[in-house]
């Protein structure tokens, strides 16, 4: 029997919106779920990076990352933050603890170095996002 390591948990789908990256996940997240959604998001990413871009994350279910994957996102974001990315609005009020989510993304966020913030509203953090890519852009 050969080992292939472990099964991806959670689930992450992007899509693109004007110069936003919108990320709908369902954690928790493994690194081999993480390393999946990275392939996903590539291409989107590819096309966001010739201008200022923002992200928009919606985080639903057990909003936690492993150790391992937690370090591998910090990482991902640092990268992408050299190829135009520059703040990520955080929805985190579908998690099954919103107070733990936003300790836990905090962290993860704030080792990367990454310009973000919380928010209950979609409307309010959009317009956010576009403010942070104006102020960058100048």
């Amino acid at each position: 029997m050969m080992f292939r390591g472990f099964e991806a948990h959670g689930s992450v789908e992007v899509s693109v919106q004007g110069q936003v990256l919108y990320v709908e996940a369902i954690g928790p997240w493994n690194l081999e779920s993480l390393k999946q959604s990275a392939i996903k998001s590539k291409p989107l990413i590819e096309k966001l990076s010739k201008a200022p871009w923002g992200v928009m994350v919606f985080l639903h279910g057990e909003a936690i990352y492993v150790p391992a994957a937690a370090q591998k996102l910090a990482t991902i974001i640092q990268h992408e933050k050299s190829i135009g990315r520059k703040a990520t609005a955080l929805m985190v009020n579908d998690c099954a603890s919103p107070n733990f989510a936003k300790l836990h993304m905090s962290d993860i966020y704030s080792a990367a170095g990454e310009n973000f913030e919380f928010f209950d509203d979609e409307t309010l953090a959009l317009a956010w996002i576009y403010s942070q890519l104006q102020d960058n852009h100048q």
